[in-house]
């Protein structure tokens, strides 16, 4: 086994997962990464903070359009066993009251540098500037990149997906697999922003605010999914944590033809009651001031005229002769502020894929393809993708790790 050769495509962290327990056993790994430096994706996860994982994982944080194999690779390289290899290359975790996980520096480069000083202290040969182009396939595996040839035993194919694509991630990954026989899935943005048809996104651009956000199929009224936390305005929808959960779901739903829309609740610990209680007071209380001059101190600034005249409420009405009708429609504003979603923003702002490789082609204990012996795919290029905080990077290590496992039982 130690005189065969390992081919690993890509230098994310899937691929350097592999690598690292692949060489750490003494094989020969060779690393094609296509950009100068390893790990461009990393740099961007986590807003340049890398979240690295989460504390509370459960198979439901992840999606797949073909076969749900997360359970099967994370139960052989678990929550412990990827802190424990964190800790190996040098790397000290923080856990938030959130249960996300990230490096003690709290920066990305950190996690970058530890996975780079370990693979060169254990001699992996890494090619940089590398794009492979072609595979092919007989006794060996022979992969081309820059007019050279390169031959071994394994193949392992961790090119990520077509998210970030300034990172490198131009989907080539999908074209050698596909080459090699492998079927893809459609490829859509997720953990991405989301584009609305609020008419007041340019006057509300920059506002953030706490809320309750569910994410509803239009024409049934069904709840799809629903999130708390901070939502972010822009000129051309939305963004911030709360949106990029609810992404998660957006893409396949809108190809399949399903209208959606986004119902922002701005006072979620505020029953209709308690907020009416409330109105009555601030209308008694300054009954000669217009409407909009007494929600002032209620609520932000910069929603008030939006949100009276999604109630159909004029602003200069005085607070004194607001009727009981008018009252409610606002009160339905504050709580149900509902807007359509039109798309998902750009692939290069997409933190990840949708789609890649079927899952039903993959062997789900090992990870080795079915198709081809000694063939393995690894991170985003498989049809797996997680929620937002630190689920994709789990997967990542996870299946890269399963991967050196397979290869050194084999």
């Amino acid at each position: 086994m130690a005189k065969k050769k390992i081919l690993i495509i890509g230098g994310g962290m899937a691929g350097m997962v592999a690598t690292i327990l692949l060489a750490k056993e003494g094989l020969k790994v060779t690393l094609f990464e296509r950009n100068d430096k390893i790990g461009k994706k990393i740099l961007a996860t986590g807003n340049g903070r890398c979240n690295l994982t989460n504390a509370n994982i459960k198979p439901s944080n992840y999606h797949s359009s073909t076969k749900n194999i997360f359970q099967d690779i994370f139960c052989q390289f678990d929550l412990e066993k990827t802190l424990n290899f964190l800790n190996d290359l040098g790397l000290e975790t923080v856990k938030l009251e959130s249960g996300k996980i990230y490096p003690q520096s709290m920066q990305a480069m950190s996690v970058v540098k530890a996975l780079l000083f370990y693979a060169n202290e254990l001699g992996v040969e890494i090619i940089y500037n590398s794009r492979v182009k072609e595979i092919f396939h007989k006794d060996k595996f022979c992969i081309k990149a820059d007019k050279k040839s390169f031959y071994g035993e394994y193949l392992v194919i961790t090119t990520g997906g077509k998210s970030y694509a300034s990172s490198g991630s131009s989907g080539d990954g999908y074209i050698l697999a596909k080459s090699l026989g492998h079927s893809i899935t459609q490829q859509m943005p997720s953990i991405v922003q989301l584009v609305t048809d609020n008419p007041y996104n340019k006057s509300l651009k920059g506002l953030r605010v706490d809320v309750e956000a569910k994410l509803i199929n239009q024409k049934s009224g069904n709840l799809i999914r629903k999130e708390y936390g901070e939502i972010l305005f822009t000129d051309y929808g939305i963004s911030g944590p709360v949106t990029l959960q609810l992404s998660t779901m957006v893409a396949p739903l809108l190809k399949n033809g399903t209208i959606l829309d986004v119902s922002v609740n701005f006072f979620p610990n505020f029953s209709f009651d308690n907020l009416d209680e409330v109105l009555i007071k601030r209308l008694t209380k300054f009954p000669l001031r217009t409407i909009e001059e007494s929600l002032n101190g209620f609520i932000n600034q910069r929603l008030i005229i939006p949100l009276l005249k999604y109630a159909d409420v004029e602003h200069l009405k005085k607070a004194g002769n607001i009727t009981k009708q008018e009252r409610a429609r606002l009160i339905s504003a504050f709580k149900n502020y509902t807007f359509s979603v039109k798309d998902t923003y750009t692939w290069d702002q997409a933190q990840v894929t949708k789609g890649g490789v079927s899952c039903n082609e993959i062997y789900e204990n090992t990870l080795e393809s079915k198709l081809i012996k000694n063939l393995y795919f690894a991170g985003e290029i498989l049809d797996i993708d997680g929620d937002c905080g630190g689920y994709n990077l789990q997967w990542a290590i996870s299946s890269g790790a399963v991967v050196a496992y397979s290869i050194l039982n084999s």
